[in-house]
């Protein structure tokens, strides 16, 4: 049982550090997002499925970081 409680002590002193990452990393894709579906680059369709790809994932990341808020405030 003792492992069980140090399991959870480790997951919430790291909590703040992956909200944070997450968010970073979202914030990174969508600027990416934004590069690759500009107006001048809107002709070439795999830039604008990458570009789907890549909302699609940092939607996915803030997802993952709202989780783990949530999570680690209200469980721990």
């Amino acid at each position: 049982m003792t492992l069980f409680w140090s399991i959870i002590d480790f997951l919430k002193g790291k909590a703040p550090i992956f909200i944070v990452f997450d968010i970073i990393v979202a914030i990174v894709l969508l600027i990416l997002v934004l590069v690759l579906i500009s107006k001048k680059n809107r002709e070439q369709k795999t830039k604008k499925i990458a570009g789907m790809v890549c909302l699609s994932i940092a939607l996915l990341t803030f997802l993952g970081a709202l989780s783990n808020a949530l999570f680690s405030f209200f469980v721990f």
